[in-house]
């Protein structure tokens, strides 16, 4: 009886530590810089297109192999792990947190 007591907890646990992933990964493009000043933060950054929808995203990550300060010439093919922003800005769906960007080879 405590090994089923046991037993039971143990899957317990274990199906309550699941929880599903909002990171992203696949190929895309890198299409353009988005050159609009605001006064909001919803302006300025990449323009990225991800499954045929362009999206945008603000910070280059830290996990990249391109140089986001230097010359670019779009449109570059990548691969990216991305993630949506969690309702930071509801009225804005395209921006996106990108954690890794990589060339494509």
């Amino acid at each position: 009886m405590k090994n089923c007591a046991l037993l039971l907890l143990m899957a317990a646990f274990t199906l309550s530590s699941c929880q599903k992933s909002d990171t992203n990964q696949g190929d895309a493009k890198l299409i353009g810089i988005d050159f609009r000043k605001c006064a909001t933060p919803f302006c300025s950054g990449w323009f990225i297109e991800i499954n045929g929808e362009t999206k945008r995203f603000f910070e280059a990550p830290e996990e990249t192999d391109i140089d986001f300060n230097g010359e670019l010439t779009f449109p570059i093919s990548v691969t990216v792990v991305w993630e949506k922003y969690d309702n930071e800005w509801q009225d804005v769906e395209d921006l996106i947190r990108v954690k890794e960007i990589f060339y494509n080879d």
